[in-house]
């Protein structure tokens, strides 16, 4: 098993409900969208780094902490390209 770091969408949308930000007030202070904080917020994609630190910045979080980790299966052909295989 690995330990693989997953954005916490749900820490996320605590994080602003707590703080009394709108999505869109979010968005406009670390420069997406209303759209894209509801999508990180509801897990449906995960943010790049460089949003990931300004969410951070945004609610004074250490570093990593909008990270939880999640166990997966290792494989032993995970670098195994599907061209490659046969």
């Amino acid at each position: 098993m690995i330990n693989k770091p997953v954005f916490d969408g749900e820490k996320l949308a605590l994080l602003r409900a707590r703080s009394g930000t709108t999505q869109r007030d979010l968005a406009e202070n670390v420069g997406t969208t209303a759209t894209m904080i509801c999508r990180y917020e509801n897990g449906i994609c995960q943010p790049r780094l460089k949003v990931v630190l300004r969410l951070e910045d945004a609610f004074c979080v250490e570093r990593g902490g909008l990270y939880v980790r999640v166990a997966t299966q290792n494989t032993h052909n995970e670098n195994v390209s599907r061209h490659d295989r046969r």
